[in-house]
């Protein structure tokens, strides 16, 4: 198993800080290291050389492992893994019962925090789940989940991703770039545009539930779990964090970006003052279900109802031109962002490599009971970094407050 060079080096810039750290508490107190201060600085120092010299040979090492055929993880093709198992329920039987089976052979993955149970399939956690059947879990329809299907997606493969994003400046939207028309053979104007980058690390989010033994010997029941509560029980927790997450992913609600619009106790016109501060072309209306009846109550100047829910399908019902989607990851009625508008194509999502499932018969072994767990990596925030200073304020991302 390969070590983690990143993890290596994330070390080593720990305790570079520490010297840094050192040199710059000499530095504001006028003075030269103490004795005991030099000590630890060279002892620094010393362990920065001997974690150079590991990092470099683990990488060459690494290189030599990759380079020879035998090592080597299979390109996966669709049409191969199809043949190789039938089904998924068919593989989810494999990791049971023959974890060492040759197929499996290049799909181990490294669980990144330790899981809740004994997860012990697999030298590495766990394994890759074949490239047809995980498409087929990622695959998310509008009707499914509300973000997801309308953001704006990449695949990261689990590394570190930076996307820039432009540093807004009162000057105009677009950071201060200078705009003009060039006619033939001018000399094109140079521009100043400022940008800040927006990082995506995926983070692990896993589910897991128990079945008996019995029921695992049934391939179709058991990719019936897979399919609707593992991958459910994913998009579910995913869906939260995209809305409402305050660490990583960072939601919509309460970020930096979104703006919010104070709340009146006219319903009416607050919803038009958010309408105000939109800017976007897909917007679409977020909210609990338990702010059906005060939509539902909403007049005009003219004491006319302006929004009943429509039951046709594919039409949720449109206010002020944008559909209304409940989700029961909205705050509650008399929270902040209660109620969002927003253009969920200017939300980024980040996905890793797919998603990979692992096994333990060992945790409830005397009640003959198994324990599945489907994990993935992911990670999304708002695109922007702050409101666009338009007049007035505007933004993709719209709450209202309490």
């Amino acid at each position: 198993m390969f070590r983690d060079i990143e993890k290596m080096k994330r070390r080593r810039a720990a305790i570079i800080k520490e010297a840094r750290e050192l040199l710059n508490k000499a530095d504001q107190e006028e003075r030269s290291l103490a004795a005991d201060e030099k000590e630890k600085y060279d002892r620094i120092m010393e362990d920065v050389r001997s974690m150079d010299d590991d990092i470099q040979r683990e990488e060459h090492l690494q290189q030599l492992e990759m380079s020879d055929p035998a090592n080597q993880v299979r390109d996966h093709d669709p049409e191969r893994d199809r043949a190789e198992w039938r089904s998924l329920g068919e593989f989810v039987q494999t990791l049971y019962s023959n974890p060492s089976d040759k197929r499996l052979r290049g799909r181990e993955v490294e669980l990144r925090q330790p899981p809740p149970q004994e997860m012990d399939t697999g030298a590495a956690g766990g394994f890759l789940v074949p490239d047809q059947f995980s498409q087929e879990l990622l695959t998310v329809q509008p009707d499914e989940v509300i973000i997801r299907p309308r953001a704006t997606k990449f695949n990261s493969g689990d590394a570190n991703l930076f996307i820039p994003a432009l540093q807004y400046s009162g000057e105009n939207m677009y950071a201060g770039a200078a705009v003009t028309w060039i006619s033939e053979g001018a000399t094109k104007p140079e521009t100043s545009i400022n940008f800040k980058q927006i990082q995506l690390q995926p983070q692990e989010v896993a589910a897991h539930v128990r079945v008996t033994d019995k029921l695992l010997r049934n391939a179709p029941m058991v990719e019936q779990i897979v399919r609707t509560q593992l991958r459910g029980a994913l998009l579910d927790a995913e869906e939260d964090a995209f809305l409402t997450g305050a660490a990583r992913p960072l939601g919509i609600v309460d970020h930096p970006a979104t703006i919010q619009v104070a709340n009146t106790a006219d319903l009416y016109d607050d919803l038009a003052s958010m309408l105000e501060s939109f800017r976007g072309r897909r917007g679409v209306w977020i909210c609990n279900r338990a702010a059906l009846s005060n939509l539902m109550e909403i007049e005009d100047g003219a004491n006319r109802y302006i929004w009943q829910p429509n039951a046709r399908d594919g039409n949720p019902g449109t206010l002020f031109g944008y559909p209304v989607l409940f989700s029961d990851h909205a705050p509650d009625w008399g929270n902040d962002g209660m109620i969002v508008l927003a253009d969920l194509s200017y939300y980024l999502i980040a996905d890793g490599v797919g998603v990979s499932l692992a096994i333990s018969p060992h945790v409830h072994f005397t009640e003959n009971i198994t324990v599945i767990k489907a994990f993935k990596t992911v990670d999304g925030e708002p695109w922007l970094t702050g409101p666009l200073p338009t007049n007035p304020e505007s933004s993709p991302f719209v709450q209202l407050q309490a």
